[in-house]
């Protein structure tokens, strides 16, 4: 396929556009979704008058929005490692790529880590003890509820982490 004009990648082809243009639309619903979750579902659902149907209504949307997440995740990662190669040169060292890449590629997978632990662990969990009466629960699954939301909060910081990584990539 014939390169695109760009005045920023002069070698550009139209594959690698469409290949960033699903890349960042990813990005956008990644991170618009989490932003959204955290500023306006949370707080909203906080002020319902009934708890129970709060965490009723967040699994639901959680859930809804959990699949569609790793949707979006499978595509930065697919999209991701087709458009490395516009950034280093593979056939190096790690040692020889520049700092930017290896701090996001390490970002990326601290967030995979720590989604899939969230997800398939620590939320089920945290779901299970919040119907438990308080008298019951013992220190550690207090902890784990106190602890449990900071973890989504924590996908978050690492997903701005990571697109600010992807700045500093495509602007140096």
């Amino acid at each position: 396929m014939e390169a695109v004009e760009s005045r920023y990648n002069p070698g550009m082809t139209l594959i690698d556009l469409i290949l960033v243009w699903i890349h960042l639309t990813a990005a956008t619903f990644w991170i618009g979704g989490m932003l959204f979750l955290s500023l306006v579902a949370v707080p909203l659902l906080k002020k319902d008058p009934d708890p129970s149907s709060a965490l009723r209504g967040f699994v639901n949307l959680a859930r809804r929005f959990r699949t569609l997440v790793w949707m979006a995740l499978a595509l930065l990662v697919i999209t991701g490692a087709i458009l490395l190669p516009n950034h280093v040169d593979l056939s190096v060292s790690l040692t020889e790529w520049p700092f930017v890449v290896l701090i996001k590629l390490l970002l990326v997978l601290l967030l995979i880590v720590v989604s899939l632990a969230h997800d398939k662990f620590l939320a089920p969990k945290a779901r299970t003890l919040k119907r438990k009466p308080a008298a019951e629960l013992t220190s550690l699954e207090k902890i784990l509820l106190r602890f449990s939301p900071l973890i989504g909060r924590l996908t978050l910081l690492l997903g701005l982490a990571i697109l600010f990584a992807a700045v500093l990539l495509t602007r140096s």
